[in-house]
């Protein structure tokens, strides 16, 4: 995918959230923030915005929604600054993918198994087709992991790749489960459909945070750090600022208060205070990249992460 491919696809993808007139008064500089989906791993970044955190560092957020093929590709062309799909950032790393995770943004996944609702358990769904969002993706691995947990081998059930577009097929009776987040699971429950699994109940694994490419790492450390800094600040108010935080979840998500309360709490305890993993998400997630990419040794570190910038900021 070529550089002016990713650049008209960005350009029809951005969503921004700051005035063009106030940015260019202010001569913000834009900053590229890609999600795979809009979900609450992303939730510092949504609160940075919202508070203005970003715009009082000097950068006007520009959030966009891309898969991780475009995605990482952006990356490297330097159409794009971050990309908050960690687990896929860092798997690409050690595909040989010149990225690096420099920040982590929970440590518990809000991923959740929904079914349509004449299914009571995931027992029922032997057999069955999951709606999933890409092969080796965060969210494929999580979904296959609450499937261990609850008792079915890879070989009682399919998994149709559909990316975000996972909600909709559920929805539509194209598929009868999917990995969902919380917040697509809070929506369709007003309609029936039921929560079989969660990822926040049991399983440590690192969820969001902050990808680049090295090259940005080595030549843009000043705009990263400023960002990273950013991020920081939002993620110490999503943790112990409940009454900021529901007003941005009703509006992101159009939840109601009641709504965005409960996926408040089902991610209280997930939040990575200071941007890297505990060592048991850690574990946990250089086990299942081992399996699942075949790997003949558990990743190191310094394969997938860069947390030079969060030591920088640690030293102020």
């Amino acid at each position: 995918m070529g550089i002016h491919v990713i650049g008209l696809l960005l350009g029809a993808l951005v969503m921004f959230s700051g005035s063009p007139a106030n940015a260019q008064a202010k001569k913000l500089r834009p900053l590229r923030i890609a999600l795979p989906s809009h979900s609450l791993s992303s939730t510092p970044i949504y609160v940075a915005r919202n508070l203005g955190i970003f715009e009082s560092l000097g950068f006007e957020p520009q959030i966009l929604i891309l898969e991780p093929r475009a995605a990482l590709a952006a990356l490297l062309t330097g159409d794009l600054d971050f990309y908050t799909a960690a687990g896929t950032t860092g798997r690409a790393a050690l595909r040989g993918v010149p990225v690096r995770v420099v920040m982590v943004m929970a440590n518990r996944s809000d991923l959740c198994v929904v079914a349509a609702k004449e299914f009571t358990s995931i027992e029922q769904l032997r057999g069955k087709t999951f709606g999933g969002y890409t092969a080796q993706a965060s969210a494929n691995i999580v979904l296959i992991e609450l499937l261990r947990r609850k008792g079915l081998k890879p070989e009682d059930y399919k998994i149709l790749n559909i990316g975000s577009a996972r909600a909709p097929s559920l929805l539509s009776g194209a598929v009868p489960a999917a990995v969902l987040t919380s917040v697509e699971a809070a929506r369709l429950g007003r309609q029936g459909f039921r929560v079989l699994a969660r990822a926040s109940d049991d399983i440590d694994l690192t969820s969001g945070g902050l990808g680049t490419a090295i090259a940005s790492l080595q030549n843009h450390r000043d705009v990263l750090r400023a960002t990273v800094q950013a991020t920081l600040e939002g993620l110490r108010i999503t943790v112990a600022q409940k009454d900021k935080v529901i007003p941005v979840y009703m509006k992101q998500f159009a939840l109601t208060a009641e709504e965005s309360s409960w996926v408040y709490d089902n991610v209280a305890r997930s939040w990575a205070l200071d941007g890297k993993p505990t060592a048991a998400a850690n574990k946990l997630d250089f086990e299942l990249t081992q399996r699942d990419m075949g790997l003949k040794e558990l990743p190191r570190m310094e394969q997938v992460y860069d947390f030079s910038l969060l030591d920088e900021l640690g030293r102020k």
